[in-house]
């Protein structure tokens, strides 16, 4: 398929216009997941957001299993490149790296949400995002 071409190649602009469309049929959670990557890389930050409530809903396990290499996914290097550069810590700043994070980290994913939280008037999209990872993180818990 041409778009996991250009998602494979990190050429996300053009990867969401081959796979967006999929979305008006039964589209894998593969596909959504690179979706959400794209809307990220792309500014789309509110579409991102949504799919990934979308995702976490039906299968949060599907996110924070993914493999790096064996599902070719950039979010590692996402991450790491982003924070390095650490912009600022404004509300969309935070909600894209707790995105970006759950695919690495639910533990950063989760930080990351309660400060999008705690900063003024979130909106239903970010809190439902931040309660089901907090849910997640509660019943997976990394240390003892």
């Amino acid at each position: 398929m041409l778009g996991n071409q250009y998602f494979m190649a990190r050429n996300y602009a053009e990867a969401e216009a081959e796979l967006e469309p999929l979305l008006s049929g039964n589209a894998s959670k593969g596909v959504r997941r690179k979706l959400v990557i794209c809307y990220t890389q792309n500014g789309k930050l509110r579409k991102a957001l949504d799919l990934f409530n979308e995702l976490i809903t039906e299968d949060i396990e599907y996110i924070t299993s993914a493999d790096p290499v064996k599902d070719d996914c950039p979010c590692p290097e996402l991450v790491k490149n982003i924070e390095k550069f650490e912009l600022d810590n404004s509300k969309d700043y935070l909600i894209l790296k707790g995105i970006l994070w759950l695919f690495c980290d639910y533990e950063k994913s989760l930080f990351n949400f309660t400060k999008a939280v705690g900063q003024a008037s979130p909106n239903e999209a970010v809190l439902y995002a931040y309660n089901t990872i907090k849910d997640y993180v509660s019943a997976h818990p990394k240390s003892a």
